[in-house]
């Protein structure tokens, strides 16, 4: 059996994975699953930098989809 299939058809796509905000030692931090950006002291900042790494990580999702189609 070969992984990411299962046995008479392919297996369902995983759920994304978000990034999000998370308090972190004196500020905030940009995380996913158990990884995490350094501490920024702005909040705001730590939102744009999840936003951007999420619209970024979206698109190549959408574009590998496409590619297996």
């Amino acid at each position: 059996m070969m992984q990411g299939y299962i046995e008479g058809g392919a297996a369902d796509r995983a759920l994304p994975k978000r990034y999000r905000v998370v308090p972190r030692g004196s500020g905030w931090a940009v995380a996913i699953d158990n990884a995490a950006t350094r501490p920024m002291p702005d909040r705001s900042a730590a939102e744009r930098l999840a936003a951007r790494l999420q619209a970024e990580a979206d698109r190549l999702d959408r574009d590998q989809h496409r590619r297996t189609q």
